[in-house]
């Protein structure tokens, strides 16, 4: 009977741990849209892992072997980087334009 409700107990907790990791991140052209990122109110990044399509932002410079790990885009700057990555809502976006307020996105030199 103890093992039973063990087993409950625990197939309840992990569907529920498995049911809360998020999906897969959606990419968008490096071009398009922009502008809706640089003129929302929100400026937290929430990226949660480094870039790994590096093909996908190469052009823009945001490119694994490139990166200095997560840091603010003024910090990003004044370190020297020269790109920038976000992920806003599932979103992601590369820019060479270090003029922005984001917080904890991936900086690249």
């Amino acid at each position: 009977m103890q093992l039973t409700n063990v087993l409950a107990i625990s197939a309840l907790f992990f569907s529920t741990l498995v049911a809360a990791l998020p999906g897969p991140v959606s990419m968008r052209e490096p071009a398009g849209d922009l502008e809706e990122f640089f003129t929302r109110g929100t400026r937290h990044c929430s990226n949660i892992a480094k870039i790994k399509r590096p093909t996908r932002y190469e052009a823009e410079g945001c490119v694994p072997e490139k990166s200095k790990g997560f840091a603010s885009m003024h910090n990003c700057k004044n370190k020297g980087g020269r790109a920038y990555m976000c992920v806003q809502s599932g979103q992601s976006f590369c820019t060479r334009n270090m003029n922005g307020d984001y917080e904890n996105g991936e900086c690249f030199l």
